[in-house]
């Protein structure tokens, strides 16, 4: 009998740890702006991998009440020394060994940079597998919007220690010394970093094209052209791709539905004649986009 009560014991224990593996679920840690009037930066990037089933652990890099571009945003950067010290406290905590991937997004201060990458080493330390992944968030239509010094730290700091790179055309141009103005060159640049690089914002006959580039493979996403975009679509689709491989989806599948959702939040936005990103209105469409395009397998050339 003992003995029977010890096998069902052992038994016990082992459906135990199995659900403690099954339980634990991915984990990103998002770097990024927070704008407390506005969906860009974490306020975006958090909620949307959230939807996804993805935990996320948020750093603010800025606290601010309204974006920039509206004048005076009240409130500033994050000193330096006050993102390592909240670092250091999730450290404390024991949880850098269930982070998946390090999200960096807009930088306050160039300071920020190697705090930045203090938290990248310390957490790869911990869990060997995780990545890190930066979304340069430097400028757009040919035009920096953060200073030269935020610029310089990320292109030559961040960029070059990244496992993914996920920028928009005009940051791809900048990581390359190219001017990347349509798919062609695009590939180009991005087979220069060697390394994974989502590049969305490519202009094309249709629309707007996202390309995918690894040393194995390139993928091409399109959708129909669109009158306008609210602010913060590019820290949607980082957020989106990241959490979809984070979780698991192969290549082609994170591609697209992080592009299909995207366009999706866009056109419910629009409808609403909304300025931001419509979320958490539009928040079904993240994980079910209702447009699914194809993404395009392109020959790799020599």
């Amino acid at each position: 009998m003992l003995s029977s009560l010890a096998r069902s014991c052992d038994a016990g224990k082992i459906r135990l740890q199995e659900f403690e593996v099954s339980r634990r679920v991915k984990t990103v840690l998002s770097i990024q702006s927070q704008v407390a009037g506005a969906r860009v930066g974490n306020s975006v990037a958090a909620f949307a991998m959230e939807r996804l089933g993805v935990r996320v652990f948020q750093l603010p890099t800025t606290i601010l009440g309204r974006r920039p571009d509206h004048g005076a945003p009240g409130g500033g950067a994050l000193p330096a020394a006050t993102l390592a010290s909240m670092i250091d406290g999730i450290g404390a905590d024991g949880l850098f060994g269930e982070i998946d991937a390090v999200l960096s997004g807009y930088l306050g201060q160039a300071d920020q940079a190697p705090v930045v990458l203090d938290a990248v080493e310390r957490i790869k330390a911990a869990n060997p597998k995780a990545l890190y992944v930066c979304d340069p968030v430097l400028g757009d239509e040919g035009k920096l919007f953060v200073s030269d010094e935020i610029a310089d730290a990320v292109l030559k700091r961040l960029a070059p220690r990244a496992d993914w790179l996920v920028p928009n055309a005009y940051e791809l141009g900048l990581l390359t010394s190219m001017t990347v103005d349509g798919l062609d060159v695009a590939r180009k640049a991005a087979r220069r970093l060697e390394k994974p690089v989502l590049v969305s914002s490519i202009r094309t006959a249709i629309g707007l094209g996202n390309l995918l580039c690894t040393p194995q493979s390139e993928w091409f996403c399109e959708t129909a052209r669109l009158p306008r975009a609210p602010k913060g679509t590019g820290d949607l689709l980082s957020a989106l791709y990241v959490g979809r491989r984070v979780r698991g989806d192969a290549l082609a599948i994170a591609l697209e539905g992080a592009t299909g959702a995207v366009y999706d939040v866009i056109v419910r936005s629009l409808a609403a004649e909304s300025e931001d990103l419509l979320l958490p209105a539009a928040q079904d469409v993240l994980e079910d986009p209702v447009t699914w395009p194809r993404a395009r397998s392109l020959e790799l050339t020599s």
